[in-house]
C-alpha cells in the first residue's frame, strides 16, 4: 500500500488548526463566506498571473518578428538603392523603384508589429505593477517541470506548488499569495507552508533557495522567510 503523499497545503492547514486538517482528511470541507471569497480571489490572482506570462510570451514573439521584418526592410532598401545607383537602363531603374515600394510596404507591416508590441508592453507593465514585481523574472511550476506542474519530494513524501517562483540569477524563490486581511507578521501555518515550498524547490532544482515569500494580497510587499532547512 502506497504512503499518503503530504501536500504543502495540508501542512498549512495542520499548522493553522489540527481539527480542520483532520476533518479535511475525512472529506469534510471548510465552509463559509470567507472561505468562498478566498477561493475566488485566489482564482483571480491565478488568472492575472497567467495573463502576465501569456503577454510576456507574446511580447517576445512579437519582438522577434519585428526584428526579422526590420532586417528584411533594410535588405530590400539597400538592394534597391544599390540598383538605382548603378543602373543606366530603365528596366533596372524600374526594378529599383519596385523594391523601394516593397520596402515601404514592409515598413507598414513593421508599424503593425510595433503597435502590437507597445500594447503588449503596456499590459505587462500594468500587471507587473499590480504584483509589485518590477523587472523580476517569474516562473510557474507548469513551465518548469515536464511531467507534472506539481513539485515533488520522494525523500519526504511531500508535494505542492507555489503560486509562482521568482528567478534571480541562479536562485529560485517560491512565492505564496494569501488573501484576507494582512497581518503584521506571517502566521505560523503560512511559514510552515512556504518552508515546504522551499524544500520542494531545493529538491526539484538542486539548489537551495535563499528564502521564500509570503504575500498577503497582490498590493502588499512580501514577507521574506529565510530558508535554512530548519523550519520544518
Amino acid at each position: 500500500m502506497s504512503k499518503h503523499i503530504i501536500s504543502a497545503s495540508e501542512m498549512e492547514r495542520y499548522g493553522y488548526c489540527p481539527l480542520s486538517w483532520h476533518l479535511d482528511l475525512k472529506g469534510i470541507d471548510a465552509e463559509g463566506e470567507e472561505v468562498t471569497s478566498g477561493v475566488e480571489k485566489h482564482k483571480e490572482i491565478g488568472t492575472s498571473l497567467t495573463n502576465l506570462l501569456v503577454e510576456e510570451k507574446k511580447s517576445r514573439e512579437t519582438s522577434s518578428t519585428l526584428l526579422t521584418v526590420v532586417g528584411m526592410i533594410m535588405a530590400v532598401v539597400t538592394i534597391a538603392l544599390f540598383i538605382l545607383w548603378i543602373s543606366t537602363d530603365s528596366l533596372r531603374v524600374n526594378l529599383g523603384v519596385i523594391l523601394l515600394i516593397i520596402g515601404i510596404g514592409w515598413m507598414l507591416v513593421a508599424s503593425f508589429f510595433l503597435y502590437k508590441l507597445l500594447v503588449s508592453t503596456e499590459k505587462i507593465d500594468k500587471l507587473r505593477d499590480d504584483y509589485k514585481l518590477g523587472e523580476e523574472t517569474i516562473e510557474t511550476p507548469d513551465g518548469l517541470t515536464d511531467d507534472t506542474p506539481i513539485l515533488k519530494s520522494t525523500k519526504y513524501n511531500l508535494a505542492g506548488r507555489p503560486d509562482f517562483i521568482i528567478k534571480k540569477d541562479e536562485d529560485r524563490i517560491p512565492v505564496e499569495i494569501k488573501t484576507g486581511r494582512p497581518p503584521k507578521a506571517p502566521f505560523f501555518s503560512h511559514v510552515l507552508q512556504i518552508g515546504a515550498y522551499c524544500l520542494l524547490t531545493e529538491e526539484t532544482f538542486g539548489k537551495k533557495p535563499p528564502m521564500g515569500h509570503i504575500r498577503y494580497g497582490i498590493d502588499n510587499s512580501p514577507h521574506e522567510v529565510i530558508w535554512d532547512g530548519g523550519i520544518l
